[in-house]
């Protein structure tokens, strides 16, 4: 883990709050680890997830606050990372459901992995992209009914939205969740992200942020 900056190359909006950003630089990173964010507005740095965008090394932002704001101004960013433990699926087919700010972390992982991917927005994407997209909570709902015959599933999104993933999916595959929680380091130092799961308190900064659906609800 380290240090560094980024440079921005390209800024793409995908909705009225969501954004893409790719950047000149590259850097080595397995699935679902992510990079901590400086920005002016708070001691601590910001967590996004790491991914791609046609090669180019890329994070989702959804801006929620003067910080997230910030980060889609500037030109240059503050970073340290990679972190987090990387996800590796079972073997198998696998799908990966999302919501459009994680569109550059399942991007990485439709390549990697090879895996279908459905992306849930509440609003029509300002871009075109090549995976099946549904608008809206009830056509969402009616998707994961539909899906069938996976061996596991990844979503990444809202925590409501993972739950009400899980809670539909987990008698048709094994399904693992990328869990947002507040953190204010991203090594283990702080605790501020520490959970309660059925195997005793972990930490997403270090044991996660990728953990099975059943480890966190029934």
């Amino acid at each position: 883990m380290e240090n560094f900056s980024l440079t921005r190359d390209e800024l793409i909006q995908l909705t009225s709050d969501s954004f893409l950003i790719t950047f000149n630089e590259d850097l080595n990173f397995e699935p679902t680890q992510f990079i901590m964010i400086e920005t002016p507005t708070s001691i601590v740095r910001k967590p996004f997830g790491l991914g791609r965008w046609y090669g180019k090394l890329a994070i989702g932002v959804q801006v929620i606050g003067p910080g997230t704001k910030y980060i889609i101004e500037q030109r240059y960013l503050k970073a340290h990372g990679p972190c987090g433990k990387g996800f590796t699926p079972p073997s198998g087919k696998g799908a990966v459901i999302a919501t459009p700010a994680c569109l550059a972390i399942v991007f990485d992982m439709h390549r990697r992995f090879l895996c279908d991917v459905f992306i849930g927005s509440l609003e029509k994407l300002k871009i075109e992209v090549s995976f099946k997209t549904v608008l809206g909570d009830e056509e969402f709902v009616a998707l994961l009914k539909s899906l069938k015959a996976y061996d596991w599933f990844f979503v990444v999104g809202s925590d409501q939205m993972e739950k009400v993933s899980y809670n539909l999916l987990k008698d048709k595959g094994q399904v693992f969740v990328s869990l947002n929680e507040y953190m204010a380091c991203g090594v283990g130092a702080c605790r501020g992200c520490a959970i309660e799961t059925k195997h005793g308190l972990k930490h997403l900064c270090v044991d996660g942020p990728a953990l099975r659906g059943e480890e966190v609800w029934n």
